[in-house]
């Protein structure tokens, strides 16, 4: 396992996410995130006292490849330091939007510093969605036996 700064511990305990087996390092690569998930990485912006911060990004959009340069980009609202996050209210931040616009940034994947992590989801299963679907009032007529 890597070892993570305490920042990223403390968010990881705050939306209940498990270091060892639901955070990995992804290839920089088109497929590395998906909209709704959670990224973090260190990104060089040039020399200097923080140069090289860690950054925690919630994904906007699909990784895709400029046109004109090449470069693979990643785009996303920075997550502030300090936050109180639970997976709840990731999902609510990715759906409604509720981070400043200020926040919203692209990043070039070769300026990455080092490793990309990602946060897997938590896949809900058949009987959670089902009753989400019940909530969200989308619900057929379906029987559920035990």
């Amino acid at each position: 396992m890597a070892s993570f700064s305490k920042q990223i511990l403390s968010f990881l305990k705050s939306v209940q996410a498990d270091p060892e087996s639901e955070v990995g390092p992804v290839a920089k690569s088109i497929s590395c995130a998906v909209p709704g998930e959670v990224v973090f990485f260190r990104y060089s912006l040039g020399t200097g006292k923080g140069s090289r911060a860690m950054r925690m990004v919630l994904v906007v959009q699909p990784v895709v490849k400029d046109a004109k340069t090449g470069n693979l980009l990643l785009t996303g609202f920075k997550l502030p330091d300090g936050g109180s996050y639970t997976p709840e209210s990731l999902d609510s931040l990715y759906k409604n939007r509720e981070i400043p616009k200020d926040e919203y940034r692209t990043y070039i994947l070769s300026r990455i510093y080092g490793s990309l992590f990602r946060i897997r989801k938590k896949r809900k299963t058949k009987e959670e969605e089902l009753v989400e679907k019940k909530i969200n009032g989308r619900s057929r007529s379906t029987n559920i036996s035990p």
